[in-house]
């Protein structure tokens, strides 16, 4: 009698320890999440990557966060932070942050990337298309055949579109030449104009307006976190601003051809879910979100 109930004592304790070792192990998962400045578009990829993870493990899993305040200084610190912390995933948004993770990632922690324009030209997978070690994530890269279609039915040919750029942002470097030459084979005129931080973006636009009939916004966080100074010129004199994210459709701009943000970030929370789960993050095929049309009610 003693004996069984002995047994019985011993067995529970033992499912006890081995469910709390589990809980324990899934408990201790860090996942750190950054991006290159606080702005709408960025913060909804970052709620649907949150999300994905929370849905699949509750609070078991940690998210820390950090965003570089548009400093690309700033953006290497909190890689190596994140990195010298031992983290179990790293999640970078965006060209510089996913560039900055990667340069200082030389404990090969699995990493996630989201809303990379060109990854290929970021250097995060090779030229053949294949993922590095232990990366994978999802480009945002937009349709420019059909930005340049939205363009048509608002311009006519011969107009000018004025581009505002970051040169300094491969993502927006690659996107603007696209663009140009998109642009340029439809009939249209194009003034590109380069500002290198947010306290140029008034300036270039101040420079680019005067001249143009149309701006269209690239994939560029420079521009998009001063996106209120471009509209505000533009409104002066009343052209339409064209984007690459729903977001800046909301805020003021004429239209987008571009991915769900939210979406994004889900498809690639869902990558980290996988890497938690066990999976190598170059057995995760690296996604290019669809595109999508977004035009403004005013």
């Amino acid at each position: 009698m003693y004996t069984k109930i002995a047994l019985f004592i011993t067995t529970v304790l033992a499912i006890g320890f081995f469910t709390n070792f589990s809980q324990s192990k899934i408990t201790d998962k860090v996942v750190a999440i950054t991006q290159i400045a606080p702005h709408p578009s960025l913060d909804r990829i970052r709620s649907g990557i949150e999300d994905e993870i929370t849905a699949a493990f509750g609070e078991k899993v940690k998210i820390e966060f950090q965003s570089a305040q548009g400093n690309p200084a700033l953006a290497t610190q909190i890689a190596q932070n994140f990195i010298g912390k031992k983290v179990d995933v790293l999640v970078a948004i965006t060209t510089p942050s996913a560039q900055a993770m990667f340069s200082a990632n030389t404990q090969k922690i699995p990493m996630v990337f989201a809303g990379v324009t060109d990854p290929v030209a970021a250097k995060l997978i090779s030229e053949s298309g294949k993922n590095k070690e232990n990366i994978t994530g999802v480009s945002d890269a937009p349709d420019i055949k059909k930005q340049v279609e939205l363009i048509q039915e608002f311009l006519p040919k011969e107009s000018i579109v004025g581009i505002i750029y970051n040169p300094g942002e491969t993502n927006s470097h690659v996107h603007a030449e696209r663009l140009e030459d998109a642009l340029q084979t439809a009939g249209y005129r194009v003034i590109k104009t380069p500002a290198y931080s947010t306290g140029d973006v008034l300036q270039a636009a101040q420079g680019t307006v005067p001249n143009a009939d149309a701006l269209m916004l690239t994939n560029d966080n420079t521009v998009i976190s001063a996106l209120d100074a471009v509209l505000q010129t533009a409104k002066q004199k009343g052209i339409p601003v064209f984007c690459s994210d729903p977001e800046s459709v909301k805020r003021g701009c004429k239209g987008a051809i571009a991915p769900d943000q939210y979406e994004m970030g889900r498809r690639a929370g869902e990558q980290v879910v996988r890497i938690l789960k066990g999976e190598k993050g170059h057995h995760i095929s690296v996604l290019n979100a669809p595109s999508n049309r977004f035009l403004s009610n005013s």
